[in-house]
């Protein structure tokens, strides 16, 4: 009964549609509804671009429930992504053999602004083990940055690591890969202080203009 109430109580307060289609859910159904759950499911494809993982475009379905997850505060929907790509992670850090996940960090404004992690979220659903680094520096949105002198300085030593990384191989998560400036400094960062044996990244998205 309590569980019932909990979710008339939800399709009251909460927009009831579809984070992709904006169709109304059914019963059952939250935010995101089967047929586009389905779409996904058949786009799920992993596939690696030098030490670059990925799985989707960034366009799309994927593109609106990354949008919803992290602008519209719909936090549960990292259950969700879990289920796509939590088994890839771990495919990955089994060839790999990877020593560390990392997930990208916020900074604190950001973070303040969302009340979550949406890459840790996605890991913690997937109960996948990782350890944090600190963002140290409130950076910009990197889309409003036009060229890459100013991406750069806009992330020129905004991270802070205290693990001892030496000799390990490293895999960096993020949910949505564009420039690729912040995977880089975040690498920049580990190899000024260790002596890392490798570093991999895995994205669940990926920008047309980060190919290469």
């Amino acid at each position: 009964m309590r569980k019932f109430l909990t979710q008339v109580i939800k399709r009251l307060i909460f927009d009831n549609k579809c984070s992709v289609c904006k169709e109304q859910l059914i019963k059952n159904e939250e935010y995101i509804c089967e047929k586009c759950f389905f779409k996904l499911k058949e786009k799920n494809n992993l596939k690696k671009i030098g030490n670059k993982y990925h799985i989707y475009e960034y366009d799309g379905e994927i593109r609106e429930l990354l949008k919803n997850f992290k602008l519209k505060n719909r936090k549960n929907i990292s259950k969700k992504l879990a289920l796509l790509v939590g088994q890839k992670i771990k495919y990955i850090k089994e060839i790999e053999n990877i020593d560390f996940i990392i997930p990208v960090p916020l900074n604190l404004n950001r973070y303040l602004e969302r009340g979550f992690n949406q890459v840790e979220e996605i890991l913690k659903e997937s109960d996948i083990e990782f350890i944090s680094i600190e963002r140290v520096k409130n950076t910009k949105y990197m889309y409003g940055l036009k060229g890459k002198k100013e991406r750069i300085e806009n992330l020129d030593r905004a991270f802070s690591i205290n693990v001892d990384l030496t000799g390990k191989t490293i895999l960096l998560v993020d949910d949505i890969l564009t420039t690729g400036a912040t995977i880089e400094e975040i690498t920049r960062e580990i190899e000024k202080k260790y002596i890392i044996k490798n570093i991999f990244v895995f994205t669940v998205a990926l920008a047309l203009k980060s190919k290469k």
